[in-house]
């Protein structure tokens, strides 16, 4: 929802109330003062629209990054369980780290690893479907949901995000871990749960992928 066009269809109401309760004008000032603060209203309703719209964005997305934050990605990700659940469909959830990140902020400076992190998020939201969500967990971590697919297919996506990483990211590399609903879990929580600890392991290895298999 665009708050913005709520702000203006606000403002058409109260408009019409007012032009029902006081009924149209006849003078031609009348007219043209009526026109006028019309204008001004729809201006006005535009703009605190678009201030909430502001603070929605705010709220939702990672102020450096522009993927969702770690509390609206699980509301998404129970929201898209509670769908499957009733459809009978999977989901799968990547959770992804990127590898020596800490030694490339040591390397480069803090400044340089903020650029990374954004170029990689940007990436990752190219590497997906628009239904899809990409949010960043926390730190150099992010996760990405995928609505209506399976572990295969999942790790598929995983491979072409590797792959995009080295060959758009410098050699950059990053660690997977895969998991899907319900065949891996009942629930986000425990979706989450395993999903994290795959990618914890992979990261043992370094640019490395792993899926639960039960």
């Amino acid at each position: 929802m665009d708050f913005r066009w709520v702000g203006l269809g606000v403002s058409c109401l109260m408009i019409g109330v007012w032009l029902v309760a006081f009924g149209l004008p006849i003078e031609e000032k009348s007219i043209v003062s009526v026109a006028s603060a019309s204008i001004v209203q729809l201006a006005i309703g535009y703009q605190i629209g678009r201030y909430i719209q502001m603070l929605r964005q705010m709220a939702y997305h990672d102020s450096l990054t522009g993927v969702l934050v770690n509390r609206r990605f699980v509301t998404r990700l129970k929201q898209e369980i509670d769908t499957a659940r009733r459809v009978h469909s999977p989901v799968t959830l990547l959770f992804i780290d990127l590898d020596n990140f800490k030694k490339y902020n040591d390397r480069y400076g803090h400044l340089e690893g903020d650029k990374l992190l954004c170029s990689f998020a940007s990436m990752l939201k190219s590497c997906v479907r628009s239904e899809d969500a990409v949010g960043r967990w926390g730190g150099e971590e992010f996760v990405v949901l995928l609505p209506h697919t399976d572990t295969k297919r999942g790790m598929a996506i995983g491979e072409r995000i590797q792959k995009a990483a080295r060959e758009e990211l410098g050699g950059v590399t990053v660690s997977i871990g895969v998991a899907s609903f319900p065949l891996h879990a009942a629930d986000a929580m425990q979706l989450t749960e395993k999903a994290d600890t795959l990618m914890y392991e992979a990261k043992k290895q370094k640019d490395c992928m792993l899926a639960a298999t039960n």
